[in-house]
């Protein structure tokens, strides 16, 4: 994983592989310094991201909720196509913005 500053309004946060139960911990850790960068928009590139567990699925929808009570926007960008079709079927896309 790692953080991408795009612009100072915009940090990215790019994990790789798979988002698994055991990495929650590693998951958190990296979605709490994105908060810390202070940027308005957070964004997860899910372009190397192979599959999600549901943890990794409850881990995003607190960390929206963080977001939110903090003004900050939080997106999902460069799912595949899979990734994309999963994230529809439960309806993440009416709770988080993807791109």
């Amino acid at each position: 994983m790692r953080l991408n500053q795009v612009s100072a309004e915009e940090v990215e946060l790019i994990p790789e592989g798979n988002l698994a139960r055991e990495d929650m911990t590693e998951f958190q850790e990296w979605l709490d310094r994105a908060l810390q960068t202070g940027c308005r928009t957070i964004a997860l590139n899910f372009l190397g991201v192979s599959t999600i567990s549901s943890s990794a699925i409850g881990k995003i929808l607190q960390f929206k909720k963080t977001c939110d009570e903090m003004g900050r926007r939080l997106v999902i960008r460069n799912c595949g196509s899979e990734m994309l079709q999963l994230l529809k079927m439960i309806k993440f896309d009416a709770l988080i913005e993807i791109e």
